[in-house]
This record gives C-alpha cells, structure tokens and sequence, in this order.
C-alpha cells in the first residue's frame, strides 16, 4: 500500500535529521564519536533541478544542501529547462559516479528517462516536485498542488463576491500542462471558480517563465477579455509580470502559486490578493532524507508530502517570517 509522509514547517527538523548519520550519532542511538560510519555519510548525491533562473528552484536546491551540510556532498546540476540538457546531466552524474540522484524533472513526460538510465546504472533516484509520468524511484517528494489551488480559486471567489461581483470571466496563466503538477493546479482552481458560477475562459501555457511572458499574456488577456474579473497565475513570475502589466488596477483580481520575495512584497503592499504558496526549502530537506535513509539501509514512504502556506494581503503580516524560512532561501 502506498504511505504518504506529511511535513509540515514545525517537523522540518526532525524530518531533516531522522534516518542520517550526523556528527557521528544515528537514529539507532550511536554515542557521539562512535565509529560507525553509514552510506549515506560522504555520500555524492546530485541534483537536477529544471532551472536555477527560477527562484523556487535555487530555494529547492539550498534546502538539499543545507540538509546534507556536514553528512553528504551535493553537486546542483543546471537544466536551463532543457529537457535533453536534463538527460544529459543525468548522464554526467552517472558517470561520475554519483551514489544518488535527486531530481526535479522538466516535465513529467521527460521524466522517465532520467529514471530509466538511472536504473541501468544501479543509482537510486528521489522526485522533488512536479512528477513523472513512469517510471521506479525511490520516493516522491510532493505538493498537495490540487488543494492548494483549490483554496486560491476558493479565495477568488470569496473575495468577488464580497465585492458584489457574482458572476464573470477567469484566466489562467499555467505553467506546462504536460507537468501533473500543472494539470493539478489547473483542476484544483477551476473547481471552485465554475462551481460558483464564473466561467473560466482561457489557459495560456508558459514556455519561458518569464515576467516578460506573463506581462505579454496578461496584456493580451486583457484586450481579449475586456469583462475579466480575475486572473491565476500558477507560478512567480507569471504573477510579477502580471502586476507590471495591470499596473495596481483592482480588477481583475489576481491570485497565484509559489512565492518569491516579490510576491511577499505583493501581498504585503495589496496588489496581489493571495498566493498558495509551496515550501520548497522543506522540499529540499525532505528530499535528501529520503535518499540519506534510502542509502542507510531505512524503508522511505514512497511520497513524501510538504503542506503548502497559503498567504493573502490579509494574514501576511503574520506569517512572513515563516515564509522567509521554509519558502524561499537566497
């Protein structure tokens, strides 16, 4: 049966240290000094992230490295959101000689082959984010994308209907839809939103995810669709480049997914209505847990799940000092 880990921000520690050999203690009550060295200590472990331009990634990466401080030796492969350069790094790990491999795939369709030569080669592999489509891995690090999105098109309507607007237009701005990720957030928003009877017009996919492509989008959702009420935008900087290009107009109201120090800025100043927002810091912990306690010998619950902060212009006051913790790390 398939057992899920949940993890929230007041178990990271612990999460970060269970299964690992730490300054020579282990989770078997080995004595400080000890000589018992485990696989997972000097260990080389790698990680494929899609791409180090993008915030969430570089925060992902320095929650695997923060957690293999001292324990294990982490190499950070860049992809450039190259789904060949992603192979190739996975190939270049390989060779080397990596004893695991941590990845975040492009999409969830490129995925499989990462994993198959992987397997080939004897290298156990742990899945931070987004997901594959197939394919043996040792565990999946994971968002609940569906719910968190669910409450943020729940949060749009609250939100327009307490301005008497019942009815309207919505647009999405997503990230791939070949990524189960995407499709999770595209179906966990669109729920709510055409339950209470909005209708949501478009999807436009990201390719770059840039500021300047959700800018061009937004402008073009808003000569398109001039009775549009609101927007969500599925990644940070698809919500930065949305602002620049409503430039502090009140509707259509926007809503998003994941966060940087921008969006924090957003919501705090109120351009931006809220934002369900992962925590990729703990992402990265988990993930190098998994591999160390795979590596030691230890079972690992096949998916790990990290909650998400979901952050508003109402309650960010409260919990920005969370967010800076375990949401985004520079």
């Amino acid at each position: 049966m398939k057992r899920t880990f949940a993890i929230t921000a007041a178990s990271a520690l612990a999460v970060t240290l269970a299964g690992c050999s730490v300054d020579g203690q282990t989770d078997s009550g080995a004595d400080a000094g000890s000589d018992t060295v485990t696989a997972c200590q000097d260990a080389n472990i790698a990680y494929l992230t899609p791409a180090m331009s993008i915030s969430f990634w570089r925060s992902l990466s320095i929650g695997v490295e923060d957690a293999a401080d001292g324990v294990a030796n982490v190499t950070v492969y860049d992809s450039d959101n190259s789904q060949s350069k992603q192979l190739q790094n996975a190939q270049d790990a390989i060779t080397s000689g990596v004893d695991g491999i941590i990845i975040s795939p492009t999409d969830s369709a490129s995925a499989p082959a990462v994993l198959e030569i992987a397997a080939e080669a004897g290298v156990p592999v742990v899945i931070a984010d987004i997901g594959t489509e197939s394919g043996d891995y040792v565990s999946f690090v994971k968002t609940d994308n569906e719910a968190a999105a669910e409450e943020a098109g729940a949060y749009l309507v609250e939100q327009l209907q307490a301005e008497g607007i019942d009815s309207g237009e919505v647009a999405i701005i997503g990230i791939s839809q070949s990524r189960q990720n995407g499709k999770d957030r595209t179906n966990g928003f669109t729920g709510p939103v055409e339950a209470a009877g909005y209708e949501v017009v478009t999807l436009l996919e990201s390719a770059d995810y840039t500021r300047s492509e959700g800018l061009t989008f937004t402008q073009d959702l808003l000569s398109g669709y001039p009775d549009l009420v609101g927007i969500f935008t599925e990644h940070d900087e698809a919500s930065q480049g949305a602002l620049t290009a409503l430039d502090g107009a009140e509707t259509p109201l926007l809503v998003g997914f994941d966060g940087s120090p921008d969006t924090l800025q957003s919501l705090k100043d109120g351009t931006m209505a809220a934002a369900a927002m992962q925590q990729p810091v703990l992402m990265g912990s988990a993930s190098f847990d998994a591999m160390c306690s795979y590596l030691d010998g230890e079972d690992v619950d096949e998916e790990i799940a990290v909650s998400t902060v979901f952050v508003t212009r109402e309650n960010v006051e409260d919990i920005e000092a969370e967010v800076q913790d375990t949401v985004f790390k520079e």
